[in-house]
């Protein structure tokens, strides 16, 4: 059980003005988590309000890309090539999916952070940016999320911190891909000197038989 992640379903849906004259109460799990909800609410701390988006949202989906590597596996002393695909039955057994029963768990938004944070983030975005400052004005008059959602787009369009337009483009559009680039040729070359090649092999113009596939390195 996630004692302090949990306590996000209980603020966000909150009137922020209610929210902040209840903390003094707060047992000391929920109370840490009301002051972090605090600080991005009120603070120019986009540190703070990626701790928050993290744990309401999980980090952004993040792309690696890998340049594409031919493995080449020659077999010089095939004179022919199997005439079937060879297939481990036990192995496709182990692999295989199991079916299972379509029991779809509804959740109500109440319960469910992420979805309410993200909806604030979508809306706050989608209006004029003078509603984002009465937001921040009147924070009595909206929820938590919205107003937590409203301070990240015033310090991004305050320019105040990049890190903040970061946290948005990474929110809104994903985050930007990983390049990996692998040094040596592009393609690798290995030699089997199996009689028969696999079912899948080709000839080259030297009549050598061969597997081609993607690999990394």
């Amino acid at each position: 059980m996630k004692k302090l992640q949990n306590c996000f379903n209980v603020f966000l849906p909150q009137n922020y003005f209610h929210f902040r004259r209840k903390v003094e109460s707060l047992p000391a799990n929920e109370a840490v988590v009301a002051e972090l909800l605090r600080i991005c609410c009120e603070k120019d701390d986009v540190k703070a309000i990626k701790v928050a988006f993290e744990r309401i949202l999980g980090k952004p989906e993040k792309v690696i890309i890998i340049k594409r590597t031919l493995v080449r596996i020659d077999f010089p002393d095939a004179r022919a090539k199997a005439q079937k695909a060879i297939v481990n039955n036990r192995v496709m057994d182990e692999v295989q999916i199991a079916p299972t029963a379509d029991d779809r768990i509804v959740i109500s938004e109440s319960n469910a952070p992420g979805i309410l944070l993200r909806k604030m983030i979508d809306e706050i975005g989608d209006k004029p940016q003078s509603y984002t400052y009465d937001v921040l004005e009147r924070k009595e008059q909206h929820t938590v999320a919205e107003v937590m959602a409203a301070n990240l787009y015033g310090i991004a369009m305050r320019g105040a911190n990049i890190a903040a337009i970061e946290l948005l483009f990474d929110y809104l559009d994903g985050a930007v891909a990983d390049v990996i680039r692998l040094e040596g040729e592009d393609t690798i070359l290995l030699e089997n000197w199996a009689d028969t090649a696999p079912f899948e092999a080709k000839q080259d113009e030297a009549g050598v038989w061969y597997v081609e596939t993607e690999g990394v390195r």
